[in-house]
């Protein structure tokens, strides 16, 4: 009876470790890919809504929103891939550039924009994380 257990315990250890040693040498890289249909590509791309996070934009206007407003197409026209977005500081509106994750990147850009606008000023807000472009 002794002999049986050590011999069956004995082999299901031998077993095992084949097993498991056999995973960890194995293992091999692989590429997966999907594939959707454009029709729910596309419904997914009109449902998705950016996330905010935690970041930092430079102020830029500080007035009504008809002033606002006269600015920011301004401001577009000479900048034609300028992010301004306009929100309400009552009772007044803002213009406020860009997406910045860290207070340096918004420093960068400030510099610049100082040229053209002495009062900016950076300011914390919620901006919208780097855009991914998914060619593939």
């Amino acid at each position: 009876m002794y002999f049986k257990r050590s011999f069956f315990l004995c082999i299901s250890l031998c077993f095992l470790s084949n097993f498991l040693l056999g995973q960890i040498h194995t293992k091999k890289g692989g590429k997966v890919s999907w594939h959707v249909p454009p029709e729910v590509m596309e419904l997914e791309k009109s449902t998705r809504r950016p996330s905010l996070q935690s970041g930092y934009r430079i102020q830029i206007f500080l007035g009504s929103l008809e002033e606002a407003k006269r600015f920011r197409q301004q401001y577009i026209l000479n900048h034609p891939n300028a992010m301004i977005y306009i929100s309400q500081n009552i009772p007044d509106y803002v213009l406020r550039y860009g997406n910045f994750l860290s207070k340096n990147e918004a420093r960068v850009s400030l510099k610049e924009i100082r040229k053209e606008i002495p009062s900016a000023i950076i300011v914390d807000d919620m901006v919208e994380p780097p855009r991914i472009d998914l060619k593939d």
